[in-house]
Formats: structure tokens, C-alpha cells, sequence
């Protein structure tokens, strides 16, 4: 934008008592930002004055109650036909139903009427028809309103933020618009302090563009202001997706609360359930958003993302074509596919994918982004680069793609050693003395594992070990703060050196045989195996690879045993994608490695390759259990808790033995010693009894 200067305030402003923008209704006002849609609805009921018809019909909007919306805007219309002063707001929730000929003619007719909200009706057209492929319509309307800013001294708080989403629009094809489309929301949002939508918009653009914090700030202020509303709820699930905190669930679960009929809301909520490979829990929600919204492209998106997911070429194309129909240049049918298929770890896939979204829209730079990031996991070094090039010049806000790109620069100066099967870079510091290693490791690994598999990936597989985890992590999420060793992409495999981590933290060896134990599992199994498996399945090939390697026992795992704190077996992703207690992933790793010994136990290690072999002809899990192992997954769940109370008797009764755990502090030596020496399989109290002599020095009596 040119022209007058935006002043950059600070986007956590709200302050109580502003001056209504909607109207003389103020108790209804106060009640619907505040979140108290109900009583806002109670007391605009019986409304009449333009302003408040606009609140009431918000209010309906914000609980999902689009039928009663509806007709709230034909009463008024019936009794002032020729006023179109609700014609905005009913055509934006004739756009939430999909009744797109409705909502575009309602929102020409508030526009050229000049409405009160003939802004917003203007910058409502431009996004239906950015929506529905129009991007040339699109794009001239968007321009309009940089103009229109420069021209007028005394907009609204929402014309401003009307001027700010259309900003956000033209960023697409010049980033610098980015910054601008900011700071008009903070000046909506400071000219407003209740304009809570804007503060929400805000908050999607920054999270958008990874600034994390920033967006939780926005969010989070919101909601201290309205614990109901439900885009900030939806904003803030979205939000700790990206962190990988496993509460996205609870979030979006709460925003559906407020709004049961919010469409981005349930389309959000079956992509974690796609995630967690729950395919007719997502089935169910983006059935529901169809149902609520026909031309809900997201919705339409994810629906065939399940039929890509599962094979149904059938049902994808019918999808795909229904997208097509409604926006025949909607370039995110296939980066949000190409996501997906990044989360079920289809890498290969999604750079198919991603390459369909650049071939309709040359500035997708999320499809460069998305491409080039892909090309990297599956080995296509060069031609990553090239497309991460191309992202980041469209886009010089993406923090993952710049991560990547110095990353790529800090891996030319890595030195390669090479094996039959392997391609290995090292950083140059510790290429000599790791390096040969590392090949021998990895050369035994696969020939072992090729014998149990009886298969061969395809090769060569590149081996990339970082000396600094950072790198690591950037590697592989794009950000810092990665909590894992190792990764593997199926041909690529990614891990720390020994040298990233404390001495003791970890074992290499270990790490590396369980990486390659999943390059064999991901193109067995055409990249289709659970998360669960191919983890419980590496650990389980590490403990037979070497004694002391993989997952062991501990107490802790037991406690968690004891309280039914465990997911079931049918239920196993959620304790890798959701965990419900700190400890539960590294539970989760190795309840899974104990699968694998029952199913060892029972069937031999030859079921392993015909359950992954199962899976690439795209059987589900509980049709592998059947087809394979011969038993229902639920009674599976059932002899697996027997299972495990059989397996670990000795030490489940000796963690029961006298209640629950007091281990050390408080306790009188002498009154916790009875207590051992009472029951010598009371686990908590002789380890509670030699915690404390070895506090006074007295090692020789704790070791006992």
C-alpha cells in the first residue's frame, strides 16, 4: 500500500468499555463478544433497527444456527423489501450453507446499494469469486481496496480490516503485501478493540507465515475475552498442530462446542483423524461439513485425501471433480492432498501431488514449498533445491523452507562414503572416523533384514548424520526443537551423530538399525504401514539386532500399565500422535515393540512381511489382523492385556506390593525399612529404604 502511513500498534489491545461499532443494542453487543450468543440472541430477538438485525444474525452464524440466520434476514427483509441492509449478512450465511448464487447476489445488491456494510459485501464478492476460480475478478476488486484505503481518512475498525483481508489476498502474488495486511489489522483492531475478528484473522496470517508465537498471543487474547469464540478455538487447535502438542484435538473439539456446524472446524478435525489413520471418524466429520456446506472445497479436499489414503480411485476422482466444478484453478485441492500425504508418510506421492498444484498455479508457492521439501526426502537433492528456490523467492516468509535452504548449503560441505547399498554424508569432522562405521552397521542391518523380509529396498539409500541436532531438526520438521534421534524417509534416512547428543544418551547403532528397519517396512508396505507398527516393529528388530539395544522395561511403563493409561492396540497411533501424559510416546514405542514379541511368539517373525505386504495391497489394520494372524483386532486387544499381565506378573506384584510408591522423602528410615524388609518384593519400599542410606553414605547396606 502507498499513501498515508499505518500506524503499528500492538496486537494484544483489547480494552473494555470501546464504543460500539453495530448499533445502540449494547447489552447484546457486550453479550456477543463476550461469547453469550444465547442471551445476545434472547435480546435481539424482536429487533427491527438495521444494526441489530446484522448482531442477531451474527449471533445465529456464531452457534451454527444458519436456518434461524436465515430467516432472522427474511423477516427484515419482508418488512423493508427494499432496504439491503442485511443483504450482506445473509449472503454470508447463504456462503456457510454452499448457496454460493445466493450469497454472490446478495452481496452485489448490499454493495451497490451502499449498505452500511457495503465494504464488507465488496470484499465478500472478491473472495467468492477468488473461490470460485475468478482470479482476474479477483484480483482487480482486491487492488480496488489498496486505493480505497489511501482515499478515505475515517473508515470503520471494520473497513479497515476489510482493506487488511484484501492486502492479505494480493500477498499471494507479492509478498511484501504481507506486512501491510498486519499492520491494517492492528490498526481494525486499534480503531475496535471488540472487532475480535480481526484480532482472529490476524492470528491465522501470522501463523500462517510461522510466527507461532505471535498467532498463540493473538489467539490466546480472544479468548480472554471470549472463552466461546469459535475461530480462535479453531486458530489456536491449528495452531498447536503445528507445535505437535497433542491437544489440537481438544481444542477444535471445543470450538465444534460452540459452533457444532462450523465446516473448517470439522474438515480440521478429520484431517487429525486422517493423521491418526481413523479413516471413518474423518468420514464422519467431512460427510457432516458436506452435508452443512455442498460447496465446501475444504471439505471436498479432504474427502478424496480418504479415498487417495485408501485407494479409492473411484471415489477420488468423484471428489476431485466435484472440487473442479465449483473452482476450476483451486491449486490447494492438491498442496493439501500432497500435506496429507506427508503425514501418512506417502513422500513420493506428495511430491506427485505437489507437482499437479504448480502446474495449475505457477505463484503456488505452498506447492513449491511442499514439492521441493519432498524431493529432498526421497533423495532428489538437486531438483529440491531448485523448487525450495523457487518457494522461497515467492515466499521469503516461509521460516521451514530458509531453514532448508541453509541447511542444503551446510550439507555440500559433508564428505560422502559410499557401500554397495549405501551413500553416507558426514560432516567432514567426523567423516574419517565415523564414517566406515556407520557403512558396516548399515550394510549388516540390510542384509539381515533382507533375509527375515526376504526383500530388497531399492538402493542406494542416503544416510545423513548431523553433529547438530538443530540440523537434525530442521532436516526433518523444518524448525528446531525436534525431539527425535533418527528418521527415515524410506530412501533417505536422517539421524544425529554421536556428537549431537550428551555421551550416553544414546546409541548410535541402535538408533541407525531401527532407521533402516523402517526404510524396509515403508516400501514393503508402499509407504501404507500404521505408525504404531513400523515403530514397534524397528524396536523389535533392534533388540534382536544386539543385546541392550532397543526399548526396555521400566517401572514407569508398568505404572501406566496398572492405571489403564495405555491405549489399547486397536487404538495404538493415538499414543504417538496424541499422547495424553508426557511419558506416554516412549510408552507407546515400546507397547508397540511388545506387539510385535506376541505376534513373534505366536505366528513366527515370517507374519511381519505378510502383514506389510497385507498393507500395500491396501488392507486396514483390522483386515490384516483377520486376513493374517486370524483373530479379530478387539479380542487381539483383549489377549494383549493378558499378555502383558503374564509377561510382567513378577514386577506388576512386586509395584502392587504394599500400595502406591512412597520412594524416599518424609519417610522415618526405620518405619519404611519394617516395610521392606516385611515384603522383599515390595518394590517401591526397598528402593525408598536404599535411596535413603545411600543419602547418608551407607552404600554397602543400600546395595542389598
Amino acid at each position: 500500500m502507498t499513501g498515508r502511513t499505518i500506524v503499528i500498534g500492538v496486537l494484544a489491545l483489547l480494552v473494555a468499555g470501546a464504543p460500539s461499532a453495530w448499533g445502540q443494542a449494547a447489552e447484546a453487543r457486550a453479550a456477543y463478544v463476550e461469547g453469550r450468543y444465547e442471551d445476545a440472541i434472547r435480546a435481539l430477538r424482536r429487533a427491527d433497527a438495521p444494526e441489530d438485525v446484522r448482531l442477531l444474525i451474527r449471533a445465529y452464524a456464531a452457534v451454527g444456527r444458519y436456518d434461524d440466520a436465515l430467516e432472522a434476514a427474511e423477516r427484515y427483509e419482508d418488512r423493508h423489501p427494499t432496504s439491503a441492509e442485511v443483504a450482506n449478512v445473509r449472503g454470508e450465511v447463504a456462503k456457510h450453507t454452499g448457496a454460493l448464487d445466493i450469497a454472490e447476489a446478495a452481496f452485489r445488491r448490499a454493495s451497490a446499494a451502499g449498505a452500511p456494510d457495503s465494504v464488507g459485501a465488496r470484499l465478500n464478492l472478491a473472495i467468492l469469486w477468488h473461490e470460485t476460480g475468478r482470479r482476474a475478478e479477483a484480483r482487480a476488486a482486491f487492488e480496488g481496496f489498496v486505493g480505497f484505503y489511501n482515499r478515505n481518512r475515517n473508515l470503520s475498525s471494520e473497513e479497515i480490516a476489510a482493506v487488511a483481508t484484501a492486502v492479505e489476498y494480493l500477498g499471494a502474488a507479492d509478498s511484501r503485501f504481507y506486512r501491510d495486511a498486519i499492520r491494517a489489522y492492528d490498526e481494525a483492531i486499534r480503531e475496535d478493540p471488540d472487532n475480535l475478528e480481526a484480532l482472529v484473522q490476524a492470528g491465522d496470517l501470522l501463523l500462517e507465515k510461522y510466527q507461532g508465537s505471535e498467532a498463540r498471543e493473538a489467539f490466546e487474547t480472544v479468548l480472554a475475552r471470549n472463552p466461546h469464540h469459535p475461530e480462535a478455538l479453531l486458530g489456536l487447535a491449528r495452531l498447536r498442530r503445528f507445535a505437535g502438542s497433542g491437544d489440537a484435538m481438544e481444542m477444535v473439539n471445543r470450538a465444534l462446542d460452540t459452533n457444532p456446524r462450523l465446516v473448517a472446524a470439522l474438515v480440521f478435525r478429520a484431517s487429525l483423524y486422517v493423521e491418526l489413520e481413523a479413516f471413518a471418524l474423518a468420514e464422519r466429520d467431512v460427510d457432516r461439513a458436506i452435508e452443512i456446506n455442498l460447496a465446501a472445497l475444504d471439505a471436498l479436499t479432504v474427502r478424496a485425501g480418504i479415498a487417495f489414503l485408501q485407494d479409492d480411485s473411484t471415489g477420488f476422482e468423484a471428489a476431485r471433480r466435484e472440487v473442479f466444478a465449483i473452482n476450476p484453478q483451486y491449486s490447494a485441492f492438491y498442496t493439501s492432498l500432497a500435506e496429507l500425504g506427508v503425514r501418512n508418510r506417502r513422500y513420493a506421492e506428495a511430491v506427485e501431488l505437489a507437482s499437479q498444484a504448480v502446474g495449475i498455479d505457477s505463484a503456488s508457492w505452498a506447492g513449491f514449498q511442499l514439492l521441493g521439501i519432498n524431493q529432498l526426502r526421497i533423495g532428489a537433492m538437486r531438483d529440491g533445491r531448485v523448487n525450495l528456490e523457487r518457494a522461497f523467492a515467492g515466499n521469503p516468509y516461509d521460516v521451514w523452507t530458509k531453514n532448508t535452504l541453509d541447511l542444503l548449503d551446510t550439507l555440500e560441505t559433508y564428505e560422502v562414503t559410499t557401500s554397495d547399498r549405501f551413500v553416507v554424508a558426514i560432516d567432514r569432522k567426523e567423516s574419517a572416523l565415523l564414517g566406515p562405521y556407520m557403512v558396516a552397521v548399515a550394510e549388516e542391518a540390510y542384509a539381515a533384514m533382507a533375509a527375515t523380509y526376504d526383500f530388497r529396498p531399492t538402493t542406494p539409500v542416503r544416510i545423513e548424520v548431523f553433529p547438530d541436532h538443530q540440523d537434525f531438526s530442521v532436516r526433518t520438521v523444518g524448525l528446531a526443537g525436534f525431539g527425535a534421534l533418527g528418521v527415515s524417509f524410506g530412501p533417505v534416512v536422517a539421524m544425529d551423530s554421536p556428537s549431537a547428543r550428551s555421551r550416553g544418551e544414546f546409541h548410535w547403532a541402535s538408533t541407525l538399525w531401527h532407521e533402516i528397519a523402517h526404510t524396509f517396512h515403508h516400501e514393503l508396505s508402499a509407504h501404507r504401514v500404521p505408525r504404531w507398527f513400523t515403530e514397534g516393529l524397528s524396536v523389535y528388530e533392534e533388540r534382536r539386532a544386539r543385546p541392550g539395544w532397543g526399548d526396555r522395561m521400566s517401572p514407569a511403563f508398568l505404572r501406566a500399565f496398572q492405571d489403564d493409561r495405555l491405549h489399547p492396540v486397536s487404538e495404538l497411533n493415538n499414543g504417538f500422535l496424541r499422547p495424553d501424559y508426557p511419558e506416554q510416546l516412549l510408552h507407546s514405542y515400546y507397547q508397540a515393540s511388545l506387539v510385535c514379541d506376541l505376534i513373534a511368539e505366536r505366528h513366527g517373525p515370517e507374519a511381519f512381511p505378510a502383514m506389510l505386504r497385507a498393507y500395500a495391497d491396501g488392507s486396514s489394520t483390522e483386515e490384516v489382523f483377520r486376513s493374517v494372524l486370524d483373530v479379530d483386532i478387539d479380542r487381539f486387544d483383549r489377549d494383549f492385556e493378558d499378555y502383558l499381565k503374564t509377561r510382567f506378573s513378577g514386577p506388576l506384584a512386586a509395584l502392587r506390593a504394599a500400595g502406591p510408591a512412597r520412594e524416599g522423602g518424609g519417610h522415618d528410615l526405620s518405619a519404611i525399612r519394617a516395610r521392606a524388609d516385611a515384603r522383599l518384593d515390595d518394590f517401591a519400599a526397598q528402593l525408598a529404604v536404599g535411596g535413603m542410606l545411600m543419602e547418608q553414605g551407607r552404600g554397602g547396606e543400600a546395595e542389598p
